[in-house]
């Protein structure tokens, strides 16, 4: 009987093994990586564009809230206006700005616009406006992103503010409303100042106190509202605060210091009333100059903070103005009594005057 050899599973006798033909996995990850890493790259860089964007955005917006700040008070003063928002701009500034455009726009309570020139003009009501327009271009690094937005993309951001600071019409009658009187009172906790206008007047009606400029003494300024303020001081030492209220018929302050460096208020005198007046050319001429002369013992402490004119117009008692000179034009009647009202934190005291 025959047998039947098992065949060899195993290389022949003599013969080498074959080598082994699986790709090596690190070299396998070392491609996909470099496939990887170019994608990564060019999203890290958008990543980073978009977040130069954003605060540039951010930027511009506080641009424009700083020149509309300024504007409320200078809405014609445009040099000072687009300074103001350059300054800001130029502070936080981020690679691939354009050069910044500023515009203004003013309006008036209807939302019809209104040269900036007439914005402080006294009317029948108040609420103008005045806007301000920051406009830039924005280049991004990335060459796909600025390919697709043309080049660069248009920013723009604006701010509105209420115009403050009304003026008495030009015409012999200045509108129904007065100017307003400021006055505040003050809360001091070490550095720290809270200030309440709410005793100023009028605070109802159609003649509304609309503004409430705040100047602190250490070179800020605020504008506020109603309900008070407050300001934080970077010093232990005196500072002189001044509240300017506005309404459409004129502007009146309140001027008191605020002792944060000890001392206590200064006990003032009231001041003493007094001024001068001249005619215009002509024996028969209604126009008068009148002259403040008025004068305080303590002017650095106790400054005159308030004058008050009547110019003895029983008819037209609407001519009365807060003003330190005035100047009067009186009507067919020859004799008029003057009286002139200043105040200040000691008192006030009157002086009057016939011609």
């Amino acid at each position: 009987m025959s047998r039947i050899r098992s065949a060899r599973t195993g290389p022949a006798p003599g013969l080498a093994p074959a080598p082994s033909r699986r790709r090596h996995p690190r070299g396998q990850s070392v491609v996909e990586f470099a496939l990887i890493l170019p994608v990564f790259l060019l999203l890290l860089l958008i990543t980073v564009d978009f977040g130069r964007l954003f605060f540039t955005t951010i930027q511009l917006t506080n641009a424009a809230r700083e020149g509309a700040n300024y504007a409320a008070t200078n809405p014609t003063d445009t040099v000072n206006i687009e300074a103001r928002v350059l300054a800001e701009a130029n502070a936080q500034a981020q690679r691939g700005q354009g050069a910044i455009t500023v515009a203004t726009a003013c309006a008036n309570s209807f939302g019809t616009t209104i040269g900036c020139s007439a914005a402080t003009l006294g009317t029948a009501a108040s609420g103008n406006t005045i806007r301000v327009s920051a406009h830039e271009s924005f280049s991004f690094l990335t060459l796909f992103m600025n390919g697709f937005f043309g080049g660069s993309l248009p920013v723009e951001s604006s701010a509105s503010a209420v115009v403050l600071g009304y003026a008495p019409s030009t015409g012999s009658n200045p509108g129904s409303c007065s100017a307003p009187v400021a006055s505040f009172v003050m809360i001091i906790s070490d550095k720290k100042v809270t200030v309440n206008p709410s005793a100023s007047t009028p605070n109802s009606g159609i003649c509304n106190i609309s503004g409430y400029n705040w100047d602190w003494g250490d070179g800020s300024n605020d504008v506020g509202n109603a309900t008070g303020a407050v300001h934080t001081y970077a010093s232990n030492v005196n500072y002189t605060i001044t509240l300017t209220v506005t309404n459409q018929g004129g502007a009146g302050t309140n001027i008191q210091i605020a002792y944060l460096g000890g001392g206590g208020p200064v006990v003032c005198a009231k001041p003493v009333a007094k001024f001068d007046y001249s005619q215009g050319s002509g024996l028969n001429s209604k126009k008068f100059s009148f002259f403040d002369k008025s004068t305080v013992v303590d002017q650095v402490n106790c400054p005159i903070t308030s004058w008050l004119w009547d110019f003895g117009d029983t008819a037209n008692n609407d001519n009365l103005g807060n003003a330190t000179n005035a100047i009067h034009t009186y009507g067919t009647s020859n004799s008029h009594t003057v009286t002139l009202t200043v105040t200040n934190a000691g008192g006030t005291a009157t002086y009057s005057h016939s011609q």
